[in-house]
């Protein structure tokens, strides 16, 4: 089986319920989602306690990790070809996930429902393979030079628009933005970051490799910038919530490390009224590292996940 890392953003080891091998196998675990344990609730809507969507694909990773249906360490996620996300997780909440293996040429297909006693939260489609994922198609090249009314946005204003905070605020400066259009910020990874607290000094180089889905996360926060920038609500508990309707496309073509700067490079498509596509790409150094093919933002009233109305 692939080896679980302790580098991640949740907490909680998913129990194996049901495994098998071979094409077609399926898969079963179930955690629990608690406030106590797990980290991200104390920086992901603040005040309001919602499982991050991205965490709920990490359970799903963890989860085909550990339910691989065919031996080998060398697997890896090479893309999240789809995620749709249905209903919020809490804390308190058991997460289960049901899982079924595709062999798909040289590497295999996770397809997953992931949900709570609620009903389905979120539906998964995992690509994994022996080597990353190849760019294709033509190399990005750098955006034009864009003049902005303000100075590049710093972590202080970009506070003042997104609702995340310590640790799960990962955008550390917009470089440049044009409303309505597209944006460009960084983030730089460190090995001080929560998610590296367990690994052992004695680990390998390739254990210091950043989540995959905390670098979604990142470059989602990014694009939250771009599309709340004129009408920001960080105070999640009323007005209108900024939710992650849906994620496809996304190939991871190498790992981000401690120590480098990833560029977010963020590129609204559409907006029909309250819901937003974008589209981007992710580099170090010039060098693409991940590639978004689609993100659906949608904005919603904060007493359809609280249940209280807004002021």
């Amino acid at each position: 089986m692939p080896t679980l890392s302790s580098v991640t953003p949740v907490d909680g080891t998913p129990e194996i319920l049901e495994s098998g091998a071979g094409d077609g196998a399926r898969a079963r675990t179930r955690v629990t989602v608690t406030e106590d344990s797990e980290k991200v609730f104390v920086g992901h809507y603040p005040g309001f306690p919602i499982f991050p969507g991205v965490c709920i694909v990490e359970y799903v990773h963890r989860s085909a990790l550990a339910t691989f249906p065919e031996p080998g360490e060398d697997w890896s996620l090479a893309a999240v070809e789809s995620t749709r996300f249905l209903s919020p997780v809490f804390p308190g909440d058991t997460l289960t996930t049901e899982i079924t293996w595709t062999r798909r040429g040289d590497g295999w297909r996770c397809q997953a429902v992931a949900g709570t006693e609620r009903g389905p939260s979120a539906k998964v489609r995992l690509r994994y393979a022996t080597e990353p994922a190849a760019w294709t198609g033509e190399p990005p090249v750098s955006p034009p030079a864009v003049e902005t009314a303000a100075a590049p946005l710093t972590s202080e204003a970009i506070k003042r628009i997104l609702p995340h905070r310590y640790p799960m605020l990962l955008v550390d400066r917009v470089e440049a933005l044009v409303p309505g259009e597209r944006l460009t910020a960084v983030k730089s990874v460190s090995c001080n970051e929560p998610w590296y607290q367990a690994l052992p000094d004695k680990a390998a180089a390739a254990d210091y490799h950043y989540p995959e889905t905390l670098l979604i996360e990142s470059w989602c926060q990014s694009a939250g910038v771009l599309v709340a920038h004129d009408t920001p609500n960080p105070d999640v508990l009323a007005g209108q919530v900024m939710l992650f309707g849906a994620i496809s496309d996304v190939d991871h073509l190498r790992p981000v490390r401690p120590g480098d700067v990833v560029e977010h490079r963020v590129r609204l498509v559409r907006a029909l009224r309250d819901t937003m596509f974008v589209e981007g790409e992710s580099l170090v150094a010039g060098e693409p590292v991940m590639r978004v093919g689609s993100v659906v933002m949608a904005m919603r009233p904060a007493e359809e996940l609280t249940g209280r109305p807004t002021a």
